[in-house]
């Protein structure tokens, strides 16, 4: 039987343009499955919308899901891992790179 963890997370304060950025947001998705030993399918997958942007990476046992909203300053994110592995590690990854801290549960 495998075991998951799943973790979603709000953060916020974050610039228009840090979270305007599609190729950006996809190397953040990279950045945590490496942080997190996720092995990636694909490329990231990313989609503009009238409310911001989308980029999803799935990967053997996980994914990663970003959905950005610049003109609110948020993005939430949503970390799938299989295993021993936090998807907390992730969060903590992306949080920082995008310059914030994770909120406190």
């Amino acid at each position: 039987m495998a075991h998951f963890s799943h973790s979603i997370t709000d953060l916020g304060g974050i610039t228009a343009p840090t979270l305007a950025d599609e190729q950006a947001l996809a190397a953040l998705t990279i950045a945590a499955a490496g942080a997190i030993g996720l092995t990636a399918h694909g490329p990231p997958l990313t989609r503009t919308g009238p409310q911001g942007i989308a980029v999803g990476l799935l990967g053997h046992g996980g994914h990663i899901i970003l959905h950005a909203r610049p003109a609110i300053g948020a993005c939430l994110v949503d970390v799938l891992t299989s295993g021993a592995t936090s998807p907390q590690r992730g969060i903590e990854v992306i949080a920082r790179r995008l310059g914030v801290t994770v909120p406190a549960p």
